[in-house]
């Protein structure tokens, strides 16, 4: 197996942890009330779908394309494989933030910034010298930048874990809509 294949098996701490999120939430969300809400089995559904399906599919196409065990389909995996790439291994950024808004959540007002923050800066860390260790024009130290200047303010002014959550989320949003801007023009020139 390629050496880049084991980079891209070690990402997928990111998405099982997301999926780990989601499976909180929605035991957070059961907890509330003597009815089960939809909203809980939306979140079972995304636990499920980041903790198990996407690594299971990531895991397979790598399999099936080291070892050549469906050549009639080559073209098929070869294309799921770059899709889980592009949108997955790209896509780190917008589920660590995911990570954090999930986590501020299920703040409390006694609760420290670094409990939704900590996660947020430890895999952005892992992620920017996971993803980005041979990247040209340093994009490495600005998705470290990046991290550092996102998460230090909040944690050091101690924002409330509704403020936390606001600029999680909203930066979540805008970074799936760009990762999907450059997914789509990615996909046109490759």
């Amino acid at each position: 197996m390629e050496p880049y294949r084991y980079q891209q098996l070690a990402y997928l701490v990111v998405p099982v942890t997301l999926g780990v999120e989601f499976f909180i939430n929605a035991r957070v969300e059961r907890m509330r009330g003597p009815d089960t809400s939809v909203g809980s089995y939306a979140l079972d559904f995304l636990g499920f779908l980041f903790a198990a399906l996407i690594p299971a599919l990531f895991i397979f196409t790598i399999w099936a394309i080291t070892t050549g065990v469906f050549d009639f389909e080559r073209i098929t995996l070869a294309r799921m494989d770059r899709y889980g790439v592009l949108f997955l291994f790209l896509g780190a950024w917008w589920q660590i933030y995911m990570i954090g808004a999930l986590r501020a959540a299920r703040m409390d007002s006694s609760t420290t910034p670094w409990y939704a923050l900590g996660p947020v800066l430890g895999f952005g860390l892992f992620i920017s010298f996971l993803v980005l260790w041979v990247s040209p024009f340093g994009l490495k130290w600005i998705s470290v930048i990046w991290f550092l200047v996102l998460t230090l303010p909040l944690a050091l002014f101690k924002a409330t874990p509704k403020l936390i959550q606001k600029v999680l989320w909203a930066v979540t949003g805008i970074t799936f809509l760009f990762m999907n801007v450059l997914f789509i023009w990615l996909k046109a020139i490759i």
